[in-house]
């Protein structure tokens, strides 16, 4: 028998150089890990061995369907395959892995020709995970838009899938609902490794290297959680933090229309997140404060809805000078605009480092006070 003719090409290339050589073992050896692979590859699981083929094999609804599993004989087929690969591992394998065996040509033929019959069947199984299908659920018009809905919904992606559903969500954005992509996302990407995460947010940062467009970046900046910023290429960053800034510079808000002017809604999707991550909060500060102090009540209505929590939460560890100084200013001043801004940030938050920072100034307003908080 001519091995090469009997088996598929892939499965050929993976143990060849073993079986030109004369290594019959290693041969075995290599088609049980193609095998292994295989699965692998296939359901998204990480293991091996035994607890590989019982997580994939095994259930009342397996990773690997190799039929319908409607008839008793059908449900036969599924458990003799499962424990015929069982026994790949434990009486071949494994014996071939730990011991000093030496296997004839014979032997290595019959084996691998077996495997890859097995693989056959593989090949022509279905999964109870398919991508294509499981993205529909993340676009489906009635996508509850919660967190427990969105981790029940990431808990069904095999690990190794995780990342790839990610990209995909990311690449198909603009087909579903802005809020719904924001909330399955941040679930997902809490389950993505740091090598995962790197490849999710290298495509990110490919769909914002060279656009313009408002809609992309909104998406962008709403659908990847904020703390992910730092992980966007770098050049990419400044770019888009320019871009933002200039439109961010040019807000307005009318509270009577309540809308945004010509300028600014792009920056209203901004979040604290960004800002304490963005290459220069400092600037963001001090614009942000100008803004504020402006005679045009349109400017500093927009600062005031949208932007002045998230200023404070972004400077809350480390404030910028000149945050620091307008509020020392406002407290010695008496200020009951800047106070009031102060009681929202400081008076439920005890550990707010900001009552160290402005200790000397709140010795003066003890209407502004820490509260008792409930357990």
């Amino acid at each position: 028998m001519v091995l090469k003719n009997e088996i598929d090409i892939e499965l050929w290339e993976t143990i060849v150089k073993n079986y030109q050589n004369e290594n019959y073992k290693g041969a075995i050896v290599d088609s049980i890990f193609f095998l292994t692979d295989t699965i692998r590859n296939k359901t998204g699981l990480e293991g091996d061995g035994s607890s590989l083929i019982g997580q994939a094999f095994g259930g009342e609804n397996p990773r690997i369907k190799l039929n319908n599993l409607q008839t008793d004989s059908e449900k036969d087929v599924q458990r003799g395959i499962q424990e015929i690969l069982r026994g790949i591992y434990t009486g071949i394998r494994n014996p071939r892995s730990h011991d000093a065996l030496i296997d004839e040509k014979e032997t290595a033929d019959a084996i691998i020709v077996f495997i890859n019959y097995l693989l056959g069947m593989l090949d022509k199984s279905k999964l109870s995970f398919e991508e294509d299908e499981y993205v529909k659920r993340i676009f489906d018009p009635y996508y509850v838009k919660s967190k427990e809905y969105s981790n029940l919904l990431v808990q069904e992606i095999p690990k190794r899938q995780r990342a790839n559903i990610a990209i995909s969500v990311i690449l198909k954005r603009e087909k579903g609902d802005i809020y719904a992509l924001a909330y399955f996302l941040e679930a997902l990407m809490q389950k993505l490794d740091e090598e995962e995460v790197s490849r999710v947010c290298k495509v990110v940062s490919d769909e914002l290297r060279i656009t313009t467009e408002h809609k992309d970046i909104r998406y962008i900046l709403n659908v990847i959680p904020g703390k992910y910023w730092s992980n966007i290429d770098v050049a990419v960053r400044m770019r888009i933090e320019n871009l933002l800034f200039e439109d961010f510079c040019e807000g307005s808000y009318d509270k009577k229309k309540d809308s945004c002017g010509k300028h600014g809604a792009l920056c209203t999707w901004i979040t604290s997140e960004h800002l304490q991550l963005f290459n220069r909060l400092d600037m963001w500060t001090r614009q942000a404060l100008s803004m504020y102090k402006s005679s045009n009540e349109n400017v500093k209505a927009y600062i005031e809805e949208y932007f002045l929590d998230k200023i404070c939460s972004a400077n809350r560890e480390n404030i910028e000078l000149s945050l620091k100084n307008y509020f020392k200013e406002g407290l010695n001043k008496n200020d009951e605009e800047i106070k009031d801004i102060l009681r929202v940030e400081l008076e439920w938050d005890n550990e707010h480092p900001w009552w160290t920072v402005f200790e000397k100034e709140l010795k003066e307003h003890p209407d502004i006070k820490k509260q008792d908080i409930p357990f």
